[in-house]
């Protein structure tokens, strides 16, 4: 009876942890439902009420559909951003995982000896054991989830220009492909007028019949050509949808601000901002911290060649006597001085300075092609330039020699012909600039695209 009495106090802690334990962490089930969300993904729209209320608190409502606008759906709808975002919680909860200071245990050993009735065959008692960490281990590891939570924060900022660049890409190939479109049937309309003149000058004699089925095959290509670039700019619309995380139909109606690549600012000080690229960009701080976090590791292990040891205060309950226990474990290290794990840590900070020149090493070829490919890109700019006022020119000339009444149709037909390919030529080259100073601008991180974010 003694022991029972003495024991309630015991019995009510024990029966107190549930309570205790009351304001822990819960388990809240979330299924993903497969046609759920494929219901989704096909139903979104850019007059969706939650995305206009997002694009109205960046500062860029729905009103204008440029590549700033565009950015703003993507990060929005696309799941990339959404996944670093989910990194970053997990390096965020590695680090409250590496702060928590391990529970106390609570043993329990209770015996009971028949041998011994009197004054209680009952012993039993409470052991609570409290590891004690081993020195810097616990701040070591604290500085390298620190360090994680930084590489994570700027893959944020990797995925976000990414979208940029994707959507910049998109939009650029819209822009491409309308001029192709209505460049190739300025193409088609003129060679259809060069046909029926051949096919007069045919009828009345002048011309030969294999000529006129030259004049027939150059208009049919010129026609295929204007029905492919049609296909090419539905392509390109279907891209940038894509790239905004939209379905096609969503840009139906939609108006696109496509002035940006009108015009650019020009890279100025290429130097500098290479420099700037190789220590501040984002793909290259990640490196640096992963470095860092390979090296609070690293400090982690040694310090763990000394071992932690448990302390152990305690109180038995044993045949009517009290008895208090101070116990105390140690392990003993006689075998090993934690080699093993220090190796491994020696060994992933190695690998983690070696990938760092290598990001840095990528970040340099990079942005020494992209510099490359954007100065000869913008050389062959100014030359099919040239090229068209060239000529405009001859067809200027051509056109008043028409009016004059010095030359026939056929010829005018011919010079029309001669801009508008120069045209389609300096539209390629316009291009190829643009995405050259599109790639240089990834390359250096650095906007020149004047209205992107």
């Amino acid at each position: 009876m003694m022991a029972l009495v003495r024991l309630r106090p015991w019995i009510g802690s024990v029966l107190l942890l549930p309570a205790l334990l009351a304001g822990c962490a819960r388990y809240v089930p979330r299924p993903i439902k497969p046609d759920a969300t494929a219901s989704e993904l096909s139903a979104r729209r850019l007059d969706d009420p939650k995305l206009a209320r997002f694009l109205a608190a960046m500062g860029h409502p729905e009103r204008r559909w440029t590549i700033t606008t565009l950015t703003f759906v993507a990060v929005y709808e696309r799941p990339e951003l959404r996944v670093a975002h989910a990194k970053y919680a997990l390096a965020r909860g590695a680090l409250t995982s590496a702060s928590a200071i391990p529970n106390p245990v609570l043993v329990l050993s209770p015996t009971y000896n028949a041998a011994a009735g009197l004054p209680s065959p009952i012993m039993i008692g409470p052991v609570i054991d409290f590891l004690i960490s081993s020195f810097g281990a616990r701040s070591a590891s604290m500085a390298a989830a620190r360090s994680d939570i930084a590489a994570s924060r700027a893959a944020i900022q990797t995925v976000a220009w990414q979208e940029r660049g994707r959507v910049r890409d998109a939009l650029l190939g819209v822009w491409q492909t309308r001029m192709e479109a209505r460049l190739a049937e300025q193409s088609a309309v003129n060679a259809t007028a060069s046909l029926m003149v051949q096919s007069q000058r045919f009828t009345a004699g002048l011309v030969s019949a294999p000529e006129l089925n030259l004049a027939r095959l150059s208009a049919e290509q010129a026609r295929f050509a204007a029905t492919e670039a049609v296909r090419r700019r539905r392509l390109a619309m279907a891209k940038l949808a894509g790239a905004i995380g939209m379905p096609k139909s969503a840009l139906r109606g939609i108006k696109l601000d496509l002035s940006v690549f009108d015009r650019s600012d020009t890279p100025a000080d290429l130097p500098a901002l290479a420099r700037a690229a190789l220590v501040d960009r984002p793909a290259v701080r990640v490196a640096l911290a992963r470095y860092a976090a390979a090296q609070d590791r690293l400090r982690a292990a040694i310090d763990r060649q000394y071992p932690a040891f448990t302390i152990g205060p305690g109180y038995h309950y044993d045949q009517g006597d009290n008895k208090f226990i101070l116990a105390l474990s140690l392990p003993l290290p006689v075998f090993n001085q934690n080699q093993g794990p220090i190796a491994i840590a020696r060994a992933r900070r190695r690998l983690a300075g070696a990938q760092f020149q290598a990001v840095q090493q990528r970040v340099l070829d990079q942005i020494v092609i992209a510099r490359t490919d954007w100065r000869a890109s913008e050389a062959a700019d100014h030359a099919a330039e040239q090229a068209v006022r060239t000529a405009e020119r001859a067809e200027g000339e051509a056109k008043r020699a028409f009016h004059a009444g010095a030359t026939g149709r056929l010829r005018l037909l011919g010079a029309r012909q001669a801009a508008i390919l120069a045209r389609q030529n300096a539209l390629v080259a316009q291009t190829q600039a643009r995405v050259a100073l599109g790639q240089l601008e990834d390359a250096l991180h650095h906007r020149f695209f004047r209205g992107q974010i």
